[in-house]
Order: C-alpha cells, then sequence, then structure tokens
C-alpha cells in the first residue's frame, strides 16, 4: 500500500464502497498509511452507517470543504463527471468507479480538466486488473494486428442491487468492464467508427432477478426500478489503422439475466493476423467463479493450441486490492503519474465506443470517436 495519504473522501456508500473501498481504506488508516478517512453519501442514514461500520467520519458538507487529498467516487454513473470536476476543482486527485462517464463529451471534459489542472483521475475498472489479463494481453501482442474482438458476459441473475445501476442499463454496468477489456487486450487506443446495438432478454415485468452476493450486503430500501431489458447486444466497426489495413470488428454482448443461463460466464475470443486467443472465465463477485471451467486462457497459431492459465483466481478480493493498489500507486508516485494518464485515456476510448452504442439502441447506426 502507498503511504503518506493524508485525507481520503470516499463519496458514496453504497454496495461497492462497503464491500471494497472502505475496507481496503480502513485497512490503510490502521497501517499507519492513511491519515483520516471520510465518508459522504446523499443518504445520510447510509454515510452514518458506513462511518460506524469502518470506524470512518462522515462528511456532510460539500466535498470541496472535506480538505481531501484524494477523492473516491463510488456513486451512480451519472453523477461521475460532475463529481470528478468538483473534486480535481478542490485540488484533489481522484479515484472513480466505472464507468467513467456517461458520453463523450463528458469523458473528454474529464481528461481536460485533469491536464489542465495537472492532477490525476483513475478509472476503476476492474477487470483489466486480472492476472489473466496480462498474460493475454502479451500473447495477443505476439499475434499481430487484431482484426476481431468478441466479448460476451452472460449472468443467470444479477440486476444491480441499486437504481442508479439499473438506470445506466446493462451495456455500461457489464459492458463497460467488457469494452475496457477489449480495447486493452487488442491495444487499441483510439477508436473511430461507426455502432450497431439491440435490446435483448426482456425483464419479466415487476420483477428484478437481484444477484444474491449484492443482496447480502445491500443497504435496505436501495432499489425499486425494475428494468425495461436485461441484455444488450452491440457491434462496432472500427475504421482501419492504415489505409490498407481492413476494418475492425468489435462484438459486445451483456445479459443481467440471461434466459437458460445455467452458470454466470465470460467468454472473450480475439482474432489477430497470426492467430488467436481466448478467455473463458467468470468476472465479478459471482460464486460460479468457484465453478469457471479451465483452461482459463489459451492461444491458437498454425493450428496448434498453447494453455496460457489453467485455472482462474476464485476471490475477487485479489483483482480489487490490485487496482487499488496500483491506482493509489499511480496517483502519489511522480514515477507513475504516466500510467494515471494511460488509464484515464483507455477510460475515454471505451466511454466514445459505448455512448454510440447505447444511442444507437434507438435504431440507428452511430459514429463514434476518441475525443482525447
Amino acid at each position: 500500500m502507498t503511504a503518506g495519504i493524508g485525507r481520503v473522501l470516499v463519496v458514496g456508500a453504497g454496495w461497492i464502497a462497503r464491500r471494497v473501498h472502505l475496507p481496503y481504506l480502513a485497512r490503510m488508516r490502521a497501517s499507519g498509511a492513511l491519515g483520516e478517512l471520510l465518508v459522504a453519501d446523499r443518504d445520510p442514514a447510509h454515510a452514518q452507517a458506513a462511518a460506524r461500520e469502518f470506524d470512518a467520519r462522515v462528511h456532510t458538507g460539500p466535498l470541496e470543504e472535506a480538505g481531501a487529498s484524494i477523492v473516491l467516487v463510488a456513486t451512480p454513473p451519472g453523477s461521475h463527471p460532475a463529481l470528478v470536476l468538483r473534486a480535481l476543482k478542490a485540488d484533489a486527485q481522484v479515484l472513480v468507479e466505472k464507468p467513467l462517464a456517461l458520453t463523450t463529451g463528458e469523458a473528454a471534459a474529464i481528461w481536460r480538466a485533469s491536464v489542465e489542472s495537472g492532477l490525476g483521475v483513475y478509472p476503476l475498472y476492474t477487470s483489466r486488473h486480472r492476472p489473466e489479463a496480462a498474460v493475454l494481453r502479451d500473447a495477443v501482442a505476439e499475434l499481430g494486428d487484431v482484426r476481431q474482438v468478441r466479448a460476451v458476459w452472460m449472468r443467470r441473475t444479477g440486476v444491480p442491487v441499486t437504481d442508479g445501476g439499473r438506470a445506466a442499463g446493462v451495456l455500461w454496468d457489464l459492458g463497460s468492464h467488457l469494452a475496457d477489456l477489449a480495447l486493452h487486450l487488442a491495444d487499441w487506443h483510439t477508436v473511430t467508427g461507426t455502432a450497431t446495438a439491440l435490446h435483448q432478454h426482456p425483464a419479466p415485468h415487476g420483477r428484478a432477478t437481484i444477484a444474491a452476493w449484492q443482496a447480502v450486503t445491500a443497504p435496505a430500501g436501495t432499489a425499486s426500478a425494475v428494468p425495461q431489458w436485461n441484455g444488450v447486444s452491440a457491434t462496432a466497426a472500427l475504421a482501419p489503422s492504415s489505409p490498407t489495413d481492413p476494418i475492425r470488428q468489435l462484438h459486445l454482448e451483456a445479459s443481467w439475466a440471461a434466459p437458460r443461463a445455467a452458470r454466470d460466464s465470460v467468454r472473450i475470443d480475439v482474432e489477430a493476423e497470426k492467430g488467436s486467443a481466448h478467455w473463458r472465465t467468470v468476472l465479478g463477485w459471482s460464486p460460479d467463479r468457484a465453478v469457471a471451467p479451465a483452461p482459463a486462457a489459451w492461444t491458437v497459431r498454425d493450428g496448434r493450441r498453447q494453455v496460457l492459465v489453467d485455472a482462474q483466481p476464485r476471490d475477487a478480493h485479489n483483482e480489487y486490492t490490485a487496482q487499488l493498489d496500483a491506482a493509489l500507486a499511480a496517483l502519489t508516485t511522480p514515477a507513475c503519474r504516466a500510467e494515471a494518464a494511460g488509464h484515464l485515456r483507455a477510460a475515454c476510448a471505451s466511454t466514445a465506443l459505448l455512448h454510440a452504442m447505447d444511442t444507437a439502441l434507438s435504431g440507428t447506426a452511430q459514429p463514434f470517436t476518441t475525443a482525447v
């Protein structure tokens, strides 16, 4: 863990903050690496409950008055851009839960504010901190130009417990992980193209299939709205990197409650110039991680299959801890500052892609381009 942080303010005392961020930061404070831990929430009862659980202090005023050196934004997705910009104006560095923003313009505004202020913004896209992601990225780099990525996340049950997550929709909830991983594995830094998308898996009227692992720790009364759709299928045709290269394609599918899904599953397939790479896993907190198939990752080249990772990590805490370790090091260590900028640029790219896909759900193909 990083030493020498004076004060951290966690904005949002919902499920992810109480499951991941506050326990991590409370351990930092106990070790002496963090001076003071503050928590704020629009619901005072949630803030007070979290403060009691993690021996933090409730902050009730504007975040600008907290005097925090780092602000961690763990609120509903639609509120992320405004809170990040306010934190930067208050001279704080920022950790922000995924998705960074819900529009290309909002993401670009965060990028500009970070550059102009000289302060870091580190978006928390946890899945890229899985050890398999690093192994696969290195393997894909040996396969030449990537032509196509297909990323699919099917849950048997797993509608978000919070209204904010439901309001954003499955494309931003699960799809933000898939888009980030796809661009990361393919090493596609700049994305320009056209997106199409379709709703899938209509939600049963009046019933939301909340995942058991969320319901256990959710504050009472945190969810009410039932989503209209549980699933989405989206495709992006990306402009080639040079005039002589073929068009690249990215296909995403995600569902909170996929019909006939026996267990939660994620599959990512990368087709490249010299071969292909494949990942079969379970992301997040699903108990189905315990029965994820093996091998977890492999490549195929010249007709030969090479296993890269046999079994996946079973405990989701591992990647969340690795993520926060990396994020705080990137924000507080000058030598790592470029890493934070790289993660922010990647989040701007995935936001542009998902914004176009989200807009395309209206029935019209949408152009997109990275704005930074």
